[in-house]
């Protein structure tokens, strides 16, 4: 069922959205036409390809004095073969390139004046190397994590943990990242984190975002982006910053891939398979990725539940335990045409689909001390899902001058659906010895449409300064159905106060300007802002008059850089972001889970603001120290509201008054040896949740810390080891008191067939400590919780390379030790 408009309404949302088009198409009009009056920003930089016109990733660009021949910094390019150094010094330099299994190249010198120096090195080609063996094969490790000026990078591919793990592991990996008992990410212990990927937004709700996420193979991703201050170019969604998932893209020349299999047991045998192809000749560039795996999820919980705590009128204790199996194929593919050397065209798709089937049995007793009664209650959960994702994407990139103005354009097309039929079988025995049995039935459909549409303009105003333009439009169409039914003899009977039909609608029209600029040789300003017109309806079939929203935000962003060394530098920076309702938790309603347990939506919520405030320090260019400060208004966040007459509790979506986080986050790498890496991190925090609730002011203070050591580790037969070591000590989530937890996970990796073949033998959650266990008091109220995910397991993956031979040299890595020693990256 879905509610429709009469052809002959008047509608205010469709006036309102054809006005914000035209003007959202004036202003992207006027960025084309404006793009020839500007100029180029400061650096050097280019590319380098081979002698078949394919890019060398990898590639060792080292900056030379010309007096002496030293080496002053440097770099490595990219996976497309790109370079780029900014921040010269006055000088005389020429550059070096080099990399193994081709002949070294120099540029001509070059005179740097100023900070402000620019200049084009285009296109370079390196001729193959005869001499080169072709059984010599230098490699060295990326490092985990790399810190640039507004990003923290991890490396992902190729890692032994990543083999085998799906994305969702592997953020919950990353640096400062930690997880909710809802399976909500946080970062330095910050709630409100957007997740990308590809640099979009994924327009899903936490429990759909963890499915997607769960079936996406982590053997498809390039790197994690953990962005604690987004730019205004970036959406204005996400409070606690943005993590972006980059997915691998082909780089080198010809035909190349790989394909891999797992097992793993986790309580049950699970499997996953998948191949991964990239071809590159000429203009095109391709890739198809296919994915398969038959995973699964065992929770054990634990719930305890008191009302009126002081003098408790009753105690429901309930023990429960959950076990699903998912089947989830998924496929990826796209291609890039090279228009000229100016112009570039792709189109990009997104496909997966999961069926999943599982239990969900609970075992309760309810104990009532003012009717001297108790009752025990016995619900079962058969439930089945079935959940489509489907994702295509056209975009155009092309420099419009030889002054470096570059326009970029997106076009995104997303549609998302999710089937689920649920069977609840309850048996009921009272005190005195009597049974009641209760059949229910419950069918539920949601379904997701989305448009978006940005376009991007880079210009070049002088060669120190630099400005950014673009804008934005997306629409969603959210749509759900809810059917509950009785069961009588086998008679299904529809229990209209159950079900409900709700349709959303979510239009945002966005525009951005930053300004970058060169004020000295010892500072650099970013100042920006984001303008973002938000137009919302939302309609229930069961409740009339729900609110419009339509309202304008402003989100100014700025980050003032200071060399204040060669080896310090530090970042002051300030943002306002937003974190708008999920659509789902808009809709009026309460969703059964058991007798006891309602799921409560509430039309009303607001969207969250946070002003966040950073200090951010590098020290040697190694080390790193993120301070920061976030106060928001209407967080955003769950509340267990129990009810003391009817033992029922609804865990609803609410606006708290205030939050405030103050955090510090020490990155710490460590080269113990040439064969051992470590990075550590450590985060501290206080967090400050403050309500009014019902009347009464209900607060949630938490010191919170965390230490997370990674360890890499190379062995003699060509054998690797990653380990990783999380301790989150107590955290305040909303209004839930979560206790400390430790997780060790290991993984050990060796190569064969001159590393062609790798086989991976991976162990998580070895003691088994991964628990998330805690309390949330409210109004004389308390809910207690202990659940455990099943994450404790043991995998073995396969994993084998395939390229032909004129793309075998191109996965060979240098590493220039003078260029180490200078600094370069």
């Amino acid at each position: 069922m879905v509610l429709a408009n009469k052809k002959n309404d008047s509608n205010p949302l469709k006036f309102k959205t054809m006005k914000l088009y035209k003007k959202l198409t004036v202003f992207v009009v006027t960025l084309i036409l404006t793009h020839n009056l500007f100029a180029n920003e400061g650096g050097v930089y280019g590319s380098l390809y081979d002698e078949n016109d394919v890019s060398i990733p990898f590639a060792t660009v080292a900056v030379m004095k010309l007096s002496d021949s030293t080496v002053v910094t440097g770099s490595t390019t990219d996976m497309d073969g790109l370079f780029k150094i900014h921040n010269l010094k006055k000088g005389r330099y020429f550059l070096k390139f080099s990399s193994v299994g081709y002949q070294t190249k120099y540029s001509t010198d070059f005179h740097v004046k100023d900070i402000a120096f620019t200049k084009d090195f285009g296109k370079t080609i390196l001729p193959e190397s005869l001499a080169m063996l072709d059984e010599v094969m230098i490699q060295v490790w990326r490092p985990q994590v790399k810190v640039e000026p507004d990003k923290m990078v991890v490396n992902v591919d190729g890692t032994p943990l990543a083999a085998g793990s799906s994305a969702y592991d592997a953020l919950s990996r990353s640096p400062g990242v930690s997880v909710s008992q809802d399976g909500e990410f946080q970062l330095n212990g910050k709630t409100g984190v957007s997740i990308m990927i590809d640099g979009k937004q994924t327009y899903l709700s936490s429990q759909d975002l963890q499915t997607l996420l769960k079936g996406m193979s982590a053997e498809n991703i390039k790197d994690i982006e953990l962005i604690h201050n987004p730019s205004s170019k970036y959406d204005a969604e996400g409070t606690a910053g943005i993590l972006n998932i980059n997915l691998k893209k082909n780089s080198t020349g010809g035909f190349n891939g790989s394909s891999y299999a797992g097992y793993r047991y986790n309580q049950q045998h699970y499997y996953n398979a998948g191949v991964n192809l990239n071809y590159k000749k000429g203009k095109w560039n391709s890739f198809f990725s296919l994915d398969i795996a038959e995973d699964g999820k065992v929770r054990n919980q634990e719930m305890k539940r008191i009302f009126n705590t002081e003098d408790p009128s009753a105690i429901l204790e309930q023990t429960g335990r959950q076990e699903t199996r998912k089947f989830t194929p998924s496929l990826r593919l796209g291609s890039d045409y090279q228009i000229d050397t100016n112009h570039q065209v792709g189109f990009m798709a997104n496909l997966s689909y999961q069926k999943s089937s599982g239990n969900w049995n609970n075992s309760g007793f309810l104990q009532n001390f003012e009717t001297d009664e108790s009752l025990f209650i016995d619900a079962k959960n058969q439930l089945n899902e079935e959940f489509g994702n489907g994702r295509m994407n056209v975009h155009y990139e092309g420099k419009l001058d030889t002054l470096g103005t570059v326009l970029s354009a997106d076009l995104d097309f997303i549609r998302l659906s999710k089937d689920t039929e649920s069977r609840f079988k309850n048996r009921y025995t009272f005190s005195d010895g009597s049974l009641q049995n209760e059949l229910l039935q419950s069918s539920s459909f949601s379904d997701y449409t989305i448009f978006s549409g940005r376009i991007d303009l880079n210009i070049p105003l002088s060669e120190t300064s630099n400005l950014e333009l673009g804008g934005k439009a997306s629409k969603v169409v959210s749509e759900s159905e809810l059917r509950f039914f009785t069961e009588a003899e086998g008679v299904l009977i529809p229990d209209a106060e159950r079900s409900s039909v709700f349709r959303y609608e979510e239009e945002i029209y966005a525009a951005y300007a930053d300004f970058s600029s060169q004020l000295s040789p010892t500072w650099t300003l970013q100042a920006g802002i984001r303008a973002e017109q938000t137009v919302a309806e939302g309609k229930s079939a069961s409740v009339e008059n729900l609110a419009k929203r339509d309202y304008l935000e402003f989100f100014p962003n700025l980050r003032l850089s200071q060399q204040v060394s060669e080896n310090y530098t530090v970042n002051y920076s300030y943002s306002r972001r937003i974190t708008r309702p999920q659509y789902k938790r808009l809709n009026p309603f309460l969703f059964y889970l058991d007798p006891y347990t309602y799921v409560e939506g509430y039309p009303g919520l607001k969207p969250q603001f946070t002003n966040s405030f950073q200090v951010n320090q590098n020290f040697f260019k190694k080390y790193n120290l993120l301070l920061s400060y976030d106060m928001a208004q209407d967080f955003i966040i769950e509340v267990p509201f129990q009810d003391p007459e009817t033992n029922e509790t609804a865990f609803a979506i609410r606006n708290l008054d205030s939050y405030r986080n103050y955090s510090a986050a020490i990155m710490a790498p460590v080269k113990i040896s040439s064969n051992w890496n470590m990075t550590n991190n450590l985060v501290l925090a206080q967090q400050e949740y403050s309500s009014v609730i019902d009347g009464q002011k209900v607060e949630n203070k938490q010191f919170f810390y965390m230490v997370q050591s990674s360890q890499r580790v190379k062995f003699p037969l060509n054998i690797s080891m990653e380990a990783n070591a999380t301790y989150t000590g107590p955290v305040a989530y909303g209004l839930y008191s979560l206790d400390a937890r430790f997780g060790l996970d290991i993984g050990l990796k060796r190569s064969f067939m001159e590393d062609r073949l790798d086989v991976t033998l991976k162990t998580t959650d070895i003691l088994k400590t991964m628990d998330i266990s805690g309390v949330s008091t409210i109004n004389g109220n308390a809910f207690l919780l202990d659940q455990y995910f099943g994450d404790r397991g043991v995998s073995i993956n396969l994993r084998y390379n395939l390229s032909n031979e004129k793309s075998k040299t191109q996965n060979r890595q240098t590493d220039l030790e003078e260029l180490n020693r200078a600094g370069g990256k």
